[in-house]
């Protein structure tokens, strides 16, 4: 059996896992999902499986806004209970946030469950059981180019830097989670170092896209003439700033110790 088959399965058994959580409702299944998209592109572009790579990616796009939707669900239920907001205010976003995800959730379930995921459920088990070679080499190769990504700190950069990290951030987990399914000794630790940058870089852009969907909703109260609402949205946005840049500020101090952190070494005789 070729080395590259026991990372495919590890990714055929993370699918499967979000995907079946996905279709019983779980909370978290669909941005799981999309996680588990996400890293089967990472790992198909890293193996040269070109065609896989695209197909997932169509298939997590398909479920990004509504993924980004229920999060920001979240997020105004939250700021309700904390008194940030009228209770009028948020049953009248949570009404029209509501309408946008029913909206989506007949695409989310063709992603979850249509001919696109089948079919590649259906290569993703072929490459399991024989994989595609040369697995560890291009890992490697795959792996040097993310660790010099991540070689510098964020300190004095935009945002736009900031969201590049945490791709990158995002590759170097999945990657080192590919390492541990060949065995790599160190790879678990490496796996949990993406894993905390990632997270505090993930905090930062979450609330940043909330704030931007509050802008759209500002927006739309002023064209409805709901004079009440929009100024509430105002006074929120003006009290996450502060949020926003503490959340800014924790994710660059993780990119700092990141950017301190001995770069992972190939395992002997792998």
């Amino acid at each position: 059996m070729k080395q590259s088959a026991a990372v495919w399965k590890a990714r055929v058994r993370e699918l499967e896992a979000a995907r079946k959580a996905s279709m019983r409702g779980d909370p978290e299944g669909l941005r799981d999902l999309r996680n588990a998209l996400q890293h089967i592109r990472i790992t198909a572009l890293a193996l040269a499986r070109r065609g896989i790579a695209r197909k997932a990616k169509r298939i997590a796009r398909c479920l990004a806004r509504q993924t980004g939707l229920e999060s920001d669900r979240r997020l105004l239920a939250r700021i309700g209970r904390l008194g940030f907001l009228s209770p009028d205010a948020v049953t009248a976003l949570a009404a029209r946030w509501e309408k946008q995800a029913a909206r989506g959730a007949r695409r989310a379930a063709r992603a979850t469950d249509g001919s696109r995921i089948h079919r590649l459920r259906r290569r993703l088990a072929r490459l399991a059981r024989r994989g595609s070679g040369r697995g560890f080499e291009r890992l490697e190769e795959a792996r040097q180019r993310v660790d010099s990504a991540l070689a510098r700190s964020l300190e004095g950069r935009d945002d736009a830097a900031l969201r590049r990290y945490r791709l990158a951030a995002g590759r170097a987990r999945c990657l080192a989670q590919d390492f541990a399914a060949l065995g790599l000794p160190a790879a678990s630790a490496h796996a949990d170092r993406g894993t905390a940058l990632e997270t505090a870089l993930g905090r930062w852009n979450d609330l940043r896209k909330f704030r931007r969907r509050l802008v759209e909703s500002r927006e739309e109260a002023q064209l409805r003439g709901s004079v009440t609402q929009a100024a509430e949205i105002e006074h929120l946005l003006a009290a996450l700033e502060q949020p926003i840049a503490s959340l800014r500020a924790a994710a660059v101090a993780a990119s700092r110790r990141t950017a301190q952190v001995v770069p992972m070494r190939r395992a002997a005789g792998a």
